[in-house]
């Protein structure tokens, strides 16, 4: 038997040629390679790459204009990302990969403008909260007079649009760590032996 591991930007591969067992047996193998190799997408997130630490961190311009803190985790925002990446099996093959449409762009890299058309926000000014007096009853049962913010004080900031030049350093979660083709042979040699095993045969 021969196992064959392939890699591109946006899926992971393993392939099983010469397989003398039946599809139903196959599939399950396979389904369990592609879970093991999801864990492994995942550490590469957790991680921010292979080896850790690898992926390009965020500059100081990326972090000021998303209002991130400097720990912030790449494609970590949201976990859309992340959650869209799955495992398939189709004949011999299970393919780890995700259509979700940002994915090129982070995983490849990106060096070009990016037009922001206008936009509005409210921004917060304590300046503009009212206030008013009302006379309530404290827990001694006395009455007395109290100052309550009425409503918090708003402003539309409206932004014209504008190109920027952005630089997306290539961060790509689909690739083999060291440690996933032994991992691989060594769930394929324990699938083996649980086969043969069942089927009445001795395995060394």
């Amino acid at each position: 038997m021969a196992v064959v591991i392939n890699s591109d930007v946006n899926r992971v591969t393993v392939s099983l040629s010469a397989f003398a067992m039946s599809l139903r047996q196959k599939q399950k193998l396979l389904l369990g390679l592609g879970v093991g190799q999801l864990l492994s997408v995942y550490r590469n997130f957790d991680e921010g790459g292979s080896p850790a630490g690898s992926w390009p961190p965020l500059s100081a311009a990326s972090l000021s204009w998303h209002k991130y803190s400097a720990g912030h985790k790449l494609l970590m925002l949201s976990g859309k990302l992340r959650h869209s990446i799955k495992s398939a099996v189709a004949g011999n093959t299970v393919t780890i990969g995700t259509g979700y449409r940002i994915a090129a762009i982070q995983f490849e890299g990106y060096t070009g403008k990016q037009i922001v058309h206008p936009y509005s926000y409210a921004l917060r000014q304590r300046g503009r909260d009212t206030f008013e007096r009302q006379q309530i009853t404290n827990k001694a049962g006395k009455r007395q007079t109290v100052r309550r913010k009425t409503s918090s004080g708003f402003t539309t900031v409206n932004v014209k649009g504008f190109t920027r030049n952005i630089n997306i350093p290539a961060r790509n979660p689909l690739v083999f760590r060291p440690e996933d083709p032994a991992r691989i042979k060594e769930q394929v040699e324990i699938w083996l032996a649980q086969q043969a095993n069942v089927a009445g045969l001795k395995v060394k």
